[in-house]
């Protein structure tokens, strides 16, 4: 029996997973201005007592591994703005890769960040608890037997120029999509599952040309409840990265994405974490 469709608002799924939601920043400088382009998405997380971003190993190769790279952050005004930077030679990694970068996978990575990073970032944003949610996830224990999937990230055909009022100044506005999932196939290889997403047309709503940029971001299954006549989001999980895009065999745009058994098992058992 296919599942009975809900719909929610952008409000209501951005209000629960924003301060999650980050990008990376690639900075160049010239000599008259410094300038940034999207470098990938990530999610907030904690693992034990580690503060990190929970993104894909191919967003952390393209990374440089000393300097400085932008956090893009969600501020509710643009005069709310501010330069966030975390320099990638106090960082650490752990990644779950393949022997090539393909829709097969595995691609998830993990960027452990600097101390002196976490102050601003806890200030302002919301780390998510991947060890608490683990059991239940693994265990396939849902809180409602009603769900809608969204897919986060940064969109990088969206990212513009903001006005800055100083000739010298440059700045830039990037965009994060929160956009209706369909899950449209499974696939079990090895130790860790795949799932593959098409991005949905909802109403008010067109789909971006390309989801450069997204890959790292999260898909996000808020658990719904009706009463009353109202639809009410009870609970929220992370279920799976999105890490590749292609067209399906039916020529849909498809997101394959690492599904939870590879997040929530393998990945964190990694020693590198020690224990959680």
């Amino acid at each position: 029996m296919s599942q009975k469709k809900f719909l929610l608002s952008t409000q209501q799924i951005s209000k629960g997973i924003a301060h999650f939601t980050i990008g990376f920043a690639r900075l160049t400088a010239s000599k008259t201005a410094e300038d940034a382009e999207s470098a990938g998405s990530g999610t907030l997380v904690t693992i034990g007592s580690l503060h990190g971003v929970l993104t894909t190993a191919h967003v952390l190769d393209a990374l440089p591994k000393k300097g400085a790279v932008g956090i893009v952050t969600f501020v509710d005004r643009p005069s709310d703005f501010q330069k966030q930077i975390v320099m990638m030679e106090n960082t650490d990694e752990v990644v779950m890769r393949g022997k090539d970068f393909s829709r097969i996978g595995p691609d998830l990575g993990f960027l452990r960040l600097p101390e002196e990073s976490l102050g601003w970032l806890k200030a302002k944003n919301s780390f998510y608890n991947l060890p608490k949610h683990r059991a239940d996830v693994l265990a396939r224990k849902e809180p409602t037997a009603s769900h809608v999937d969204s897919l986060t990230g940064i969109i990088h055909e969206f990212t513009k120029d903001a006005p800055t009022g100083r000739p010298s100044e440059r700045r830039k506005e990037f965009t994060v999509i929160f956009c209706g999932a369909r899950l449209a196939a499974l696939r079990y290889p090895a130790n860790y599952e795949l799932y593959y997403y098409e991005p949905t047309n909802d109403p008010g709503f067109t789909l971006p040309k390309s989801f450069q940029g997204t890959s790292g971001g999260a898909v996000w299954r808020f658990y719904v409840a009706e009463k009353n006549g109202s639809v009410d989001v009870v609970d929220r999980r992370l279920i799976a990265v999105p890490f590749y895009e292609s067209l399906s065999s039916n020529g849909k745009r498809e997101i394959t994405c690492h599904g939870p058994k590879g997040i929530y098992g393998p990945f964190i058992d990694d020693r590198s974490f020690g224990s959680v």
